[in-house]
């Protein structure tokens, strides 16, 4: 019975792997391109505050709550808002995602949910040194 279970578990832990490695987003997207106005540093993370003109958000304002993985100090995870206005019209959302710093350079992945209805995958990177940000959205 435990050869069986360690075997099942084997099984699923190289088939979500698989998956995992597989991603590869197709389809619909836009990018946007915009600043770091600020960062907050804490004692397991901090708080990175980004401004954007978004297209059919105009524009946007995002928040990075980063919280750090004690064992991999270079990755974690985060959770964050964004507001959006167009002509008046605000929009909000939530995010939540993992990151992965590599010197001066942050990239996130993240599921973000907004009001107007629409789901967001999103891949951002920031530059720390130089205060941009890159962000491709794919909705789904």
């Amino acid at each position: 019975m435990k050869f069986l279970k360690l075997g099942l578990t084997i099984i699923l832990s190289v088939t979500f792997s698989l998956v995992a490695l597989a991603h590869d987003p197709k389809g619909e997207s836009f990018s946007l391109s915009g600043k770091i106005t600020s960062i907050e540093l804490k004692e397991d993370g901090g708080v990175i505050t980004v401004s954007s003109e978004a297209g059919r958000y105009g524009k946007v304002f995002l928040t990075y709550n980063v919280t750090r993985n004690s064992a991999l100090p270079d990755q974690g995870f985060f959770t964050g808002r964004g507001v959006g206005f167009n002509d008046g019209v605000r929009q909000g959302g939530s995010r939540q995602g993992v990151f992965r710093r590599e010197g001066a350079v942050m990239k996130f992945w993240s599921l973000d949910d907004v009001s107007d209805g629409n789901m967001n995958y999103c891949e951002t990177v920031m530059n720390l040194e130089t205060e941009t940000v890159e962000m491709t959205f794919y909705p789904f």
